[in-house]
């Protein structure tokens, strides 16, 4: 063996562009051999258009998703006013309904709506106040009443205040009857003038509640 095989030859060191040039030829080298191999799909750059593509597809997903919910896919939001409007109609025809169950009739056109919070009345067989007060609707406009027919007409005109629209906002009928089929509501009714007040027991009934008491233990 001769001296220059023995000695190895001396190789001149890299810059660090020669090197990273290298470097870089290696790696795309590398990751062309894996798509040939089908081991992993390209690469895409993440530019300025990868973004821009990212965005528009976002915004396709979230159009279709808000006409998905305008067609019945959603809940869709209900205006406030109409819902308290809907709530007070509700409220009132109940109460109109117990007003008929104690004094046999609804109120005239001429006492209206406001006979359900008076505080006192002339009707036979009246155990009011059924409502603390009457207000406007939502959009400050009093509700209709006539009580021509049975049930009476109860409604509120709704946003455009004309009456006949679509937007009319009236009670189920059946609430007007509700007091009647249900009176589980009158065990706790008391006398206007008597609420408030702790009414003492009859003898008979304490003496039901002493026994009641007795069998319990």
């Amino acid at each position: 063996m001769t001296e220059a095989e023995k000695s190895p030859t001396k190789r001149h060191p890299l810059s660090k562009q020669e090197r990273n040039r290298k470097i870089k030829a290696i790696y795309h080298e590398l990751e062309a051999k894996k798509r040939e191999l089908g081991l992993r799909a390209p690469m895409i750059k993440r530019g300025p258009v990868f973004y821009v593509a990212v965005l528009m597809v976002l915004l396709l997903i979230g159009g279709l998703v808000i006409q998905a919910a305008g067609k019945g896919g959603g809940r869709k939001m209900r205006d406030g006013n109409i819902v308290r409007a809907e709530q007070s109609v509700s409220a009132l025809a109940e109460a109109l309904g117990r007003f008929k169950f104690h004094c046999g009739a609804y109120p005239t056109v001429e006492e209206g709506l406001n006979a359900l919070s008076d505080k006192f009345s002339a009707h036979a067989g009246w155990i009011g106040p059924y409502a603390e007060r009457i207000l406007p609707d939502p959009w400050k406009r009093p509700y209709v009443y006539e009580p021509t027919n049975d049930p009476p007409v109860v409604l509120s005109l709704g946003p455009d205040g004309v009456r006949g629209t679509a937007d009319d906002i009236a009670p189920d009928p059946e609430l007007f009857a509700k007091p009647f089929r249900d009176t589980s509501w009158t065990n706790d009714w008391v006398y206007f003038s008597r609420r408030g007040i702790v009414v003492v027991p009859t003898k008979e009934e304490k003496e039901k509640l002493l026994k009641e008491g007795m069998r319990d233990r």
